[in-house]
C-alpha cells in the first residue's frame, strides 16, 4: 500500500480546463465510479470571489444544527487534505490513500492510465466518494476554475447552485470579458436545481437567469436585508433580516456573502435556528481571507476585485499610510491592477517571489525585496507602533511567508 506522501507525488498538479472534450471524459469516469454525486444532497458554489467564505459560513451553521456536512474547497493552504473536510475534520491520510487507490484501480480496469486524471480531478472524485460513503446530510462543493470544464461539473443534480460575485479572473481559460466568464460559470446550472445568487452586474444576472431558464432550473435569488453594525479589525457585527449577529470572519464583503448563505439555507430542506446561525457565524474562520492576528493581516487577494475589496477595507479601518505591505503575485494575474489597488495604501512595499513556478519576480514588484523567509522579520523591523503588516497578492505568498518564515504558530493559534 502506498503512503499518503507517495500518493501526492503521483498526482499531476496541472489544470486541464483547456481540453474541450475533458468534461465528457470526466463524466465517463464518474459513471465508472458509480456516480457518487447522485447519492448526495449537493450545494454547488461557483463565482469569482467569496466562495470559500460562503462555504465556510454555510457549513458552520449546518454543523451547529447537528447535521453531517462535507465540504470540498480549494486551494489548500498548508496540507492538501484541507480541501476535503467532514464537519471541519480534514480527510485522513489513510482515507486519501484508500480512495486514490480505488479510483486508480477503476481507471486501469477501463484501460486508462492512472495519470489520466489531474490532481484536482482526483480530489474532486475522492471528495464525492468520501462524502457518499459517510452518508453526509449535505455536501458543499466549491468549483475550482470556472464552471464549464471544471471537474466539479460532473455533478449532475445539485440541489442548489449558489453564485458568488463574478468578476474578471483566470481570463486565459475562462474568457476575456465578464459575459464570457459568467457564461462559463453558469454552465454548472443543472435541470431541477434551485439557483441563488449574490448581487451581480446587470448583464451577469441576465446571463445567469437565461442559463437557469434554458435548463428548466428554478431561479430563487432574493434580496436579504443586511446592515453593517460594527466593522473593525477586531469585530464584525451584522444585522441580518432584522437580527444582530457576530461574525468570526472580517470585512464588509461578508455582508454580501451572508446574503447568499441565507438564500442557500432557505433552499435546503434542513432546519436551522437563530441560535444555530449565531453559533455557526461566530465559529466561521478562514485563514488567508482578511485574517487578523495581532497587527498582521493575511489576505489572499489575487485578482483586481479581491485587491480592491482589501484596499477598501483597509481604508475603512483607517490604515492608509500605516501599512507595511508584503506583496507577492503570480505573473499570469492582472498584477498591474492588483498593485494599483494596494500599493497607494502602503508606507513601504516589500516585494517577494511567491512560492509557485508562475510567480512574478520580487524585483518586478518593488525595489525593496525580501525572501519569503525574511519578509516578516523585515516588515516588523520597518513597522512602527501604529503600522499594520499586510501579506497579500496570492495564497502562495501567504503559505510561503508562514512556512519559510517559521510562523506556523500564527496559523495554528488562529485555527
Amino acid at each position: 500500500m502506498r503512503t499518503y506522501e507517495e500518493v501526492l507525488s503521483l498526482m499531476d498538479s496541472g489544470w486541464r480546463v483547456d481540453d474541450a472534450g475533458r468534461l465528457n471524459f470526466l463524466r465517463q469516469v464518474n459513471k465508472w465510479l458509480g456516480q457518487p454525486d447522485r447519492q448526495l444532497r449537493i450545494v454547488h458554489v461557483v463565482g469569482t470571489n467569496g466562495k470559500g467564505s460562503v462555504v465556510e459560513m454555510t457549513a458552520r451553521i449546518l454543523e451547529a444544527a447537528d447535521y453531517q456536512v462535507g465540504t470540498f474547497t480549494s486551494p489548500a493552504l498548508f496540507d492538501a487534505r484541507e480541501q476535503v473536510q467532514l464537519n471541519h475534520h480534514s480527510m485522513s491520510k489513510s482515507a486519501v490513500v484508500h480512495w486514490y487507490e480505488h479510483i486508480r484501480t477503476v481507471l486501469m480496469a477501463h484501460g486508462e492510465e492512472p495519470g489520466a486524471l489531474s490532481a484536482f480531478e482526483y480530489w474532486t472524485f475522492m471528495a464525492l466518494l468520501y462524502f457518499a460513503d459517510a452518508h453526509v446530510d449535505v455536501a458543499i462543493i466549491e468549483a475550482g476554475l470556472g464552471g464549464k470544464r471544471d471537474a466539479t461539473h460532473v455533478i449532475s443534480r445539485p440541489a442548489v447552485v449558489a453564485v458568488t460575485p463574478i468578476s474578471l479572473d483566470h481570463m486565459q481559460w475562462l474568457g476575456d470579458t465578464l459575459a464570457a466568464i459568467a457564461t462559463n460559470k453558469a454552465a454548472v446550472i443543472q435541470p431541477g436545481s434551485r439557483v441563488v445568487s449574490a448581487q451581480q452586474e446587470t448583464r451577469v444576472t441576465a446571463i445567469l437567469e437565461h442559463a437557469t431558464q434554458q435548463v428548466q432550473a428554478a431561479w430563487q435569488a432574493v434580496d436579504v436585508p443586511v446592515e453593517i453594525l460594527v466593522d473593525t479589525p477586531a469585530q464584525l457585527r451584522l444585522q441580518i433580516a432584522g437580527v444582530p449577529y457576530e461574525l468570526g470572519l472580517r470585512g464588509q464583503m461578508q455582508a454580501e456573502n451572508v446574503r447568499l448563505v441565507w438564500q442557500i439555507l432557505a433552499q435546503l430542506d434542513l432546519t436551522t435556528t437563530p441560535e444555530n446561525q449565531q453559533l455557526g457565524l461566530s465559529q466561521a474562520t478562514l485563514f488567508g481571507r482578511l485574517t487578523v492576528t495581532g497587527q498582521v493581516i493575511y489576505d489572499g487577494a489575487h485578482n483586481p476585485a479581491g485587491a480592491q475589496q482589501l484596499a477598501n477595507e483597509l481604508n475603512r479601518w483607517g490604515l492608509r499610510g500605516h501599512v507595511i505591505l508584503i506583496l507577492g503575485m503570480l505573473a499570469d494575474k492582472d498584477t498591474t491592477a492588483i498593485q494599483a489597488a494596494l500599493t497607494p495604501l502602503a508606507r513601504q512595499v516589500i516585494g517577494v517571489t511567491a512560492d509557485n513556478q508562475r510567480a512574478m519576480l520580487a524585483t518586478d514588484i518593488s525595489q525593496h525585496t525580501a525572501t519569503l523567509g525574511e519578509a516578516m522579520t523585515q516588515a516588523k523591523q520597518l513597522a512602527t507602533a501604529t503600522d499594520w503588516i499586510v501579506v497579500a497578492g496570492s495564497f502562495y505568498t501567504i503559505k510561503g511567508v508562514i512556512t519559510h518564515g517559521d510562523l506556523a504558530s500564527e496559523h495554528d493559534a488562529f485555527i
